[in-house]
């Protein structure tokens, strides 16, 4: 179910009718956990499913990453030559080039929001429905999600207020450098939040420090090499290499 945050409400209720009709339903929220590569989760999810529901606002066909998820699905359109991509319209929006052409779900009335999940699953097939729970197991199920929720929800309040303490004080341009740094690199957020540093005015985060040193051990030298020795910065680069080290070993230990 390819959306942007923003629509993220009509994601989960759709999910939830679509979950209810017996259909497995791939969400980013239920399927990304903290510390995992969103480029590389996003694209197994996309493998792994049989269509993709594009929902698409005003919001989500202008951004990168609904974008990148369409583009990868269409091109199994292509491959497969076949029906993937399944426009679903929450807003009144032109629908995106490939996308022109294509019978769509028309989801901006919510008093016809019932039967466009008839026509959506009529087109994905009726499974049946998902089997029976008794009241009481759902009932400890709801009280064991809303205790998973909060954990989530305190985990990541904590989670921000140590990424904004570790990025007080760094100047704009390094902050701009780690937060590009920690999307494409989420394992590297807590490393780059504490230690990333500027050398000369040149923002130092993790995944640069290893490029530029492993180039200046295979040809023998690198610019960065020069400044971290020019700007007495060699200290703050062993700090940077120790905290990784130290969590590979966690890891791995």
């Amino acid at each position: 179910m390819s959306h942007s945050h923003v629509d993220k409400p009509f994601a989960r209720k759709l999910a939830a009718s679509l979950r209810a009709a017996g259909h497995g339903v791939w969400i980013d929220e239920a399927e990304i956990n903290i510390g995992d590569s969103l480029v590389e989760k996003i694209r197994e999810g996309l493998d792994q499913v049989d269509y993709v529901a594009a929902i698409l606002s005003k919001t989500s066909i202008d951004g990168p990453w609904v974008t990148r998820e369409l583009d990868i699905a269409s091109n199994r359109e292509i491959e497969e030559g076949r029906v993937v991509v399944l426009p679903l319209l929450v807003e009144k929006v032109e629908l995106p080039g490939f996308l022109k052409g294509k019978f769509y779900g028309d989801f901006t009335n919510e008093e016809q929001y019932d039967y466009m999940v008839d026509l959506l699953l009529r087109k994905l097939g009726q499974p049946g429905l998902a089997p029976k729970v008794e009241s009481d197991e759902v009932a400890a199920l709801k009280e064991a999600l809303a205790y998973a929720q909060e954990k989530a929800a305190m985990h990541e309040r904590q989670a921000n207020q140590h990424a904004r303490l570790a990025l007080k004080g760094k100047s704009e341009k390094l902050v701009a450098a780690i937060k590009e740094a920690n999307e494409k690199y989420p394992s590297h957020a807590a490393i780059n939040n504490l230690h990333a540093f500027e050398v000369s005015g040149r923002p130092v985060v993790l995944d640069y420090l290893l490029w530029a040193i492993g180039k200046a051990m295979r040809k023998g030298a690198h610019p960065l090499d020069f400044l971290l020795t020019i700007d007495d910065k060699w200290p703050e680069a062993t700090r940077m290499f120790e905290a990784y080290i130290d969590a590979i070993d966690g890891e791995n230990g």
